[in-house]
């Protein structure tokens, strides 16, 4: 081997040595850990009404619904029956962010747990020391988000009614679920009904019962809608399309959205 070749040899040799070195110390550094700051907080549309029925240790149920309000303060409102009387709290107050469970001020006498574990379109409450409960009445134990901004605060025409085709106009034959109420404005010819309703998980529906004017018209679509809406626990929608259905069965109601 030449002087020259040794030469490039030994500083082609020293070269490698130091890139090897420097890889070395470059894998051996700790690698920067990733903190995730997504939370329920800034991540779940959580502002907004939950539903349930909890359960109770000396009644049927409590029919419970709180709502959360985008300045961190909550209204709460509870109802059972007791003794064969039906007994009401309203609860307002502020509550907190603890990660991504919420915590509702002013229960002092602890006579219900107070926090809530934050899901998507749901709240869990959690028990007294704010663990999770995982007995077999786990389920019961959820308040589903009620509403669904899809269908609400909007005009929607009657087109079928039952199966049979509805011939109108959306002044006359039409449904508007008003948000703000939890009421229902609908119209089939000529009376008015007015009747309050509850959306929960987005597609459920419980429609009570309500009010209407009382004239005479010249067919019974009235009552044929006030008996659809008595049977509908669910609804549909896509595509400028309603329905409002019982179970599986084809649907009770058929509506097209009011551009």
């Amino acid at each position: 081997m030449t002087r020259t070749s040794l030469k490039f040899f030994l500083a082609l040799t020293i070269t490698t040595v130091v890139i090897s070195s420097c890889s070395v110390q470059k894998s051996n550094k700790p690698a920067e850990s990733f903190e995730d700051h997504h939370t329920a907080e800034t991540a779940l549309d959580w502002q907004g009404s939950y539903y349930g029925i909890l359960p109770c240790a000396d009644c049927e149920g409590i029919t419970t619904q709180l709502h959360l309000n985008n300045d961190l303060t909550f209204v709460l409102t509870k109802v059972w029956k007791k003794n064969y009387k039906v007994l009401s709290d309203t609860l307002k107050g502020k509550f907190t962010w603890q990660g991504n469970n919420i915590k509702l001020e002013g229960i002092a006498d602890k006579s219900s747990a107070d926090t809530f574990k934050v899901e998507e379109n749901r709240l869990r409450q959690l028990d007294m020391e704010g663990n999770e409960i995982t007995s077999e009445l786990a389920t019961h134990y959820i308040l589903s988000k009620m509403g669904n901004s899809q269908i609400e605060d909007k005009k929607w025409q009657i087109v079928e009614l039952n199966g049979k085709q509805i011939t109108g106009a959306p002044e006359t034959h039409y449904i508007i679920f008003n948000s703000k109420e939890g009421r229902l404005e609908a119209k089939a010819n000529c009376n008015i009904l007015s009747r309050s309703y509850r959306i929960t998980n987005q597609f459920k529906i419980t429609i009570d019962q309500g009010i209407s004017t009382m004239m005479a018209c010249p067919d019974n679509l009235d009552t044929e809608l006030n008996k659809a809406l008595d049977m509908a626990d669910n609804i549909s929608v896509g595509d400028g399309t309603l329905t409002i259905n019982k179970a599986r069965m084809a649907p009770l109601v058929r509506l097209k959205l009011v551009e």
